[in-house]
């Protein structure tokens, strides 16, 4: 996964050619899935021509309730609060010659989050030769970095309101979760070896 995003940025990198001034536009938008997991996500976009995007996000997740699926979960780990911001930098490449088109695009994120996780976690030992169990506090505060890879489709740039339409699906490369099932904030919720969020983009231009 982490190889097929770096060759997706070196290509749009290798694509990025010239532009001139007046092909750019620009957005405000809010990423709606998320919000399914408690967070909100709010970001800026700038469209140097039609084809290349760059895009940088930021937001907070506010106690998610989702958990993900994993194959090393940890079953007497219980987390209870999941929260932290992210700020998230991605460049992708439109499928399109002019900013007339609703256009394909593939592209890859930079994630970097701050989690907050609280939580509890059964330990056992033996003491005096009988098994003894008791419940531990845990706490972790501390910095992720995952990569992604983007797929969708992108609406007319030359609209004053616009859209993204796709899906994220990346890794953690930094993993300083508490549990392989934590919601990281900028990168959704785990699914096996990767991580799994939505996007439907609503946007307003603003240049």
């Amino acid at each position: 996964m982490t190889k097929v995003i770096l060759s997706i940025l070196t290509l749009i990198t290798l694509n990025l050619g010239s532009f001139s001034q007046n092909e750019r536009t620009s957005y405000l938008g809010v990423n709606m899935p998320p919000l399914f997991g408690t967070a909100i996500e709010l970001g800026y976009e700038l469209n140097l021509k039609p084809q290349l995007t760059f895009n940088v996000s930021s937001g907070y997740t506010f106690n998610s309730e989702l958990n993900g699926s994993c194959k090393k979960e940890n079953a007497r780990l219980k987390i209870s609060k999941k929260s932290g911001g992210f700020i998230k930098i991605g460049v992708r490449y439109n499928w399109r010659k002019n900013f007339n088109k609703i256009a394909p695009f593939f592209g890859a994120n930079l994630v970097n989050s701050i989690s907050t996780e609280e939580g509890t976690q059964e330990m056992g030992a033996i003491i005096n030769g009988e098994p003894t169990l008791w419940v531990e506090s845990v706490f972790s505060n501390n910095y992720n970095l995952g990569v992604s890879g983007i797929i969708g489709i992108t609406g007319n740039s030359t609209n004053r309101f616009n859209f993204d339409l796709g899906i994220q699906v990346g890794r953690v490369v930094v993993n300083n979760l508490l549990d392989c099932r934590s919601y990281m904030p900028g990168m959704g919720a785990g699914f096996l070896e990767n991580r799994v969020q939505g996007i439907l983009r609503l946007k307003y231009r603003i240049s």
